[in-house]
C-alpha cells in the first residue's frame, strides 16, 4: 500500500515564517544599496557636467545660461504655459552644451531621484542648473534675480550650481532659503534631507559653514543653517 506523503500545515507555516524573516533582512539591504547605486550615479552625472561645463566657460569666458537664456522678469515672460516649452525654464541647463558643439551629449538628463516623479515642478525633474554669475548681478525687474541672497552666495558656489534633489526627492527643505537647501550627507542616514550639488568652487557636496556670511560688506545673508 502506498502512502502519499505531504508537509503538514505546521511545516508550511515554519517554511513561509523562514522566508519571510529572510526577507526582511534582505529587502532593506537591497533598498539600501540601490539608493546608495542612485547617489553615485548623480555624482558621476554631475562630474560629466561639471567637465562640459568649465569647457565650454574655456571657450566663451563665462558659464552656460539657463535654459530661460537670460531672461530674467515675470514667469510669462520666461515660461510659455501654452506650450509648456522648457526653452524658456529658470533652473534648467542651456541646450549650448551639446549643440552646435557636442560638450555632451545630452545636455538635459532627468534627475536620477525624479525618474518616476511626474508631479514635481518641471525644473525640478531634470538636474537643476544656475547660472550663479548672471543670478548674482542680474538684470532683475522683480528682485527675485539678481536679488541679495545671490549676491551672498556667489563667492561661495562660484559661477554656477548644478543639483539633484536626492533621496529625499525634495528640492526645498524646512526653514528660509539657502538652509531650506541642504546638502545631502549620508552619515546622516541613506536616506536623509539634502540636495547634492556641485559647483564651480567644490567638486563635492559642501554645506555652508553655520551662520557665515558672504557677500559685499553689510550682507546679512547667512548661507549656513542656524
Amino acid at each position: 500500500m502506498n502512502v502519499k506523503r505531504a508537509f503538514t500545515l505546521i511545516e508550511l507555516l515554519i517554511v513561509v515564517a523562514i522566508i519571510a524573516i529572510l526577507a526582511a533582512i534582505a529587502v532593506p539591504n537591497f533598498l539600501e544599496a540601490q539608493v546608495r547605486s542612485k547617489v553615485a550615479r548623480v555624482k558621476a552625472d554631475l562630474r560629466t557636467y561639471a567637465t562640459a561645463i568649465e569647457s565650454y566657460a574655456v571657450d566663451y569666458n563665462k558659464p552656460p545660461r539657463e535654459a530661460n537664456v537670460g531672461v530674467y522678469g515675470n514667469i510669462d515672460q520666461v515660461y510659455n504655459q501654452s506650450t509648456g516649452s522648457m526653452e524658456n525654464v529658470a533652473g534648467i541647463l542651456s541646450t549650448v552644451l551639446s549643440t552646435p558643439i557636442s560638450y555632451l551629449t545630452n545636455a538635459r538628463d532627468k534627475d536620477v531621484f525624479q525618474d518616476k516623479n511626474l508631479i514635481a515642478a518641471l525644473d525640478e525633474q531634470f538636474y537643476t542648473y544656475q547660472d550663479m554669475l548672471m543670478r548674482s548681478t542680474g538684470p532683475s525687474s522683480n528682485n527675485i534675480y539678481g536679488s541679495a541672497f545671490y549676491v551672498a552666495a556667489f563667492p561661495f558656489y562660484g559661477n554656477w550650481r548644478m543639483m539633484s534633489v536626492g533621496p529625499d526627492r525634495r528640492f526645498g527643505h524646512p526653514g528660509t532659503v539657502p538652509t531650506a537647501q541642504l546638502a545631502y550627507d549620508s552619515t546622516n542616514g541613506t536616506i536623509s534631507m539634502g540636495n547634492i550639488t556641485r559647483c564651480q568652487v567644490y567638486s563635492d557636496n559642501v554645506q555652508p559653514a553655520p551662520g557665515k556670511g558672504y557677500g559685499p560688506a553689510g550682507t546679512t545673508i547667512l548661507l549656513g543653517a542656524p
